[in-house]
């Protein structure tokens, strides 16, 4: 009876110390570091005096007016073979070629599917560059200060190697100066 106590006391206090360290230590730890940068740990939100506009991280959703436009959204289970998948990137081709007044062989390739995830918000620095006159013409800009703007709002490789340039569309939207809509 007394080894049966002993193991019983000890099962407890095994069970009590985990509870305590992996229940409260581990995520009050896990907490407090997400705080030394604490934009990151709540999404990198940004604002527009006491407006949220939305997150450097997703894409703003813009899909009309005088903005740049992000990646297409969402994703589909379509194979590359599949005749579905073919019709909808033709057409995404040749509404973009339409809107941005180009041939459509000159629509980058990222234009015309989604990302990962479908809603990250770099886009290529070439499908910046094809709808910068667009912007510039409807926000009333030269063309150089639209490039201005994608350059400042371009998120290069990381090491300069690792990955590829991307221009960040909710930030590069924000320092337009027509406002961005509130999220």
């Amino acid at each position: 009876m007394r080894v049966y106590m002993r193991n019983l006391i000890a099962g407890f206090v095994a069970v009590f110390l985990c509870v305590v360290a992996l229940g409260m230590a581990y995520p009050a730890a896990v907490w407090a570091i997400s705080r030394i940068t604490p934009d990151s740990a709540d999404g990198n939100l940004i604002y527009q005096g006491e407006c949220l506009v939305g997150s450097s991280q997703i894409q703003d959703g813009l899909t009309d007016g005088p903005y740049f436009f992000p990646r297409a959204e969402g994703m589909s289970n379509y194979g590359t073979s599949s005749s579905e998948l073919e019709k909808s990137i033709t057409e995404r081709r040749e509404s973009i070629a339409q809107r941005e007044g180009v041939s459509p062989e000159e629509v980058p390739a990222d234009a015309l599917t989604g990302s990962g995830s479908g809603v990250d918000s770099g886009i290529s620095p070439e499908y910046a560059a094809l709808q910068a006159p667009r912007v510039a013409r409807e926000q009333g800009l030269s063309v150089e200060e639209v490039e201005q703007l994608i350059a400042d709002n371009t998120e290069h490789a990381s090491l300069g190697f690792l990955g590829e340039d991307a221009v960040n569309v909710t930030t590069l939207n924000m320092s337009l100066p027509t406002p961005t809509p509130c999220a």
